[in-house]
């Protein structure tokens, strides 16, 4: 690290403190973000009345915040293109796996049943 980048470095830090405001940081938006998509769910969750319609809203909304985990927390946007498909592509693959689910579920139970 150059010594002008920890010069700069220091004063926005000092900017920060002196001006008594706090900035909206990227992870902030992200946590918020993910925090309303979660109440929603569980709102959706509780109130709606079972349809394939809302379970492919929740499977579109597992997959967003897989996204975002993946994206802005695990810090994962300039990682490895290989890595980075794996780790989003299960993110893909499990939401549609719980749609197919739900839709075949009466099949799942009567090749899943002991009789």
């Amino acid at each position: 690290m150059s010594a002008g980048h920890s010069n700069k470095i220091a004063a926005e830090e000092a900017g920060k403190r002196t001006s008594g405001r706090r900035r909206w940081h990227k992870l902030d938006i992200t946590w918020g973000l993910l925090m309303v998509v979660t109440l929603l769910n569980a709102l959706v969750a509780e109130t709606a009345d079972p349809h394939l319609l809302i379970t492919f809203v929740i499977c579109l909304s597992i997959a967003y915040k897989g996204r975002l985990v993946i994206d802005n927390f695990m810090e994962l946007y300039n990682a490895n293109k290989t890595i980075r498909s794996f780790m989003r592509s299960y993110f893909y693959v499990f939401p549609v796996l719980i749609f197919l689910a739900d839709v075949f579920s009466a099949q799942i139970a009567w090749f899943t049943t002991i009789s």
